[in-house]
């Protein structure tokens, strides 16, 4: 199995609390370096930095950390996101681009009744369509 793992820039715990107001995910688990064993090197990080979490975003589960190196959010992936109606992806299609940055506004395809891309405030790509 595949777990995709998105890293972020000290604002994880944001990225997360964000990402259940839009799409009702699911933590499974948030570790921080505050309740990490003293003496393995996290205390160097402020005490609210996301070592790890296990969140389930629309059935898949991610992980989201705060990375200790400098990720350029954005440039290496995407995800997407099949709705059952139009409405659907509208609604969390708008809450994305808060912030963000709407690439394709959501309109019909070819390949599908309604598909959009948004990059959000934190830099994640998120392709949105509607199942056929």
């Amino acid at each position: 199995m595949i777990t995709p793992t998105i890293h972020f820039q000290g604002n994880c715990k944001e990225a997360i609390d964000f990402y259940i107001e839009v799409f009702g995910a699911q933590v499974k688990a948030i570790h921080y370096a505050k309740d990490a064993p003293s003496g393995n090197g996290m205390d160097k990080f402020p005490p609210e930095f996301v070592m790890h979490s296990e969140v389930t975003i629309c059935g898949t589960d991610f992980s989201l950390t705060d990375g200790a190196e400098l990720p350029i959010s954005g440039h290496n992936f995407s995800f997407l996101i099949r709705y059952k109606s139009p409405d659907e992806l509208i609604s969390v299609f708008n809450k994305l681009a808060a912030g963000g940055k709407i690439v394709e506004s959501p309109a019909p395809q070819f390949w599908t009744p309604l598909w959009g891309y948004v990059v959000d405030k934190f830099g994640v790509n998120w392709s949105l369509m509607v199942d056929v």
